[in-house]
């Protein structure tokens, strides 16, 4: 993926960071398909490129996808109808098919917010102030709900913890020292059962290496930005939005 011709295309400027996971090759998941999870994923988790084991998500390494995606976002006729207001630039999706994005008009003294953007709801969230802080939040959440489906996930301990550790080796140079402290504390943990409070009132039971009451006290505390979770309507004006 040639990120000067997207930044010449789109007039942007993508973050340095991301710039130097490009050059490190760490965008690249391996050829996808349908055998890609038994022939390339055993590769990768030796040295894990980003996120490959972070939280619900999909990087991208394809300039094409790229590409089509930014251009259906500004299509007028696309059912996504984001205001033209906004200027969204997005990098990897989950298995719903939300996008996660680089939110370029948020941009200030450099630090581009990450934005996840839904297919079917049109209400966008602020997930991160700066790319670093995203890849800390990242994978700080993976690991509060850990069962079978999570790709770290092995019958072992021993082997799931060996999957993090692996994959914080190769993620400390775009982390802040305190960012790896706290993963790195947090992985040394056991894995444990406990309850979660929704905000409707109900609850449900899980097991992990942090609680998500835990993780939203530590994002507080470590990312607060101003957006940080601010959550806006897409197809509305920035200036409504108050963004």
């Amino acid at each position: 993926m040639n990120l000067e011709e997207l930044e010449q295309k789109y007039n942007i400027q993508y973050p340095d960071i991301y710039k130097q996971l490009a050059a490190n090759n760490m965008l690249d998941w391996g050829a996808s398909g349908s055998s890609w999870y038994y022939d390339t994923f055993p590769k990768l988790k030796e040295n894990p490129p980003l996120l490959l084991f972070g939280f619900d998500i999909e990087i991208w390494n394809d300039q094409e996808l790229v590409e089509t995606s930014i251009d259906e976002m500004s299509d007028e006729e696309d059912y996504r109808n984001i205001h033209p207001g906004y200027q969204f630039i997005p990098f990897a999706q989950n298995g719903a098919g939300d996008l996660y994005a680089f939110q370029f008009d948020l941009q200030k003294d450099g630090a581009v917010p990450v934005t996840l953007i839904p297919h079917d709801d049109e209400e966008a969230e602020v997930l991160a102030g700066n790319f670093q802080d995203f890849i800390f939040r990242q994978l700080l959440e993976s690991v509060a709900e850990i069962d079978e489906g999570s790709i770290f996930y092995e019958e072992e301990e021993e082997d799931l913890k060996q999957n993090l550790f692996n994959q914080l080796k190769t993620h400390e140079l775009y982390l802040t020292a305190k960012q790896v402290e706290i993963l790195n504390t947090i992985y040394q943990r056991d894995i444990f059962e406990y309850t979660y409070k929704v905000p409707n009132g109900g609850s449900f039971e899980t097991e992990g290496l942090v609680t998500f009451d835990e993780v939203e006290e530590i994002l507080n505390r470590e990312i607060a930005s101003e957006y940080l979770n601010r959550s806006f309507n897409y197809t509305e004006s920035p200036a409504s939005n108050k963004l």
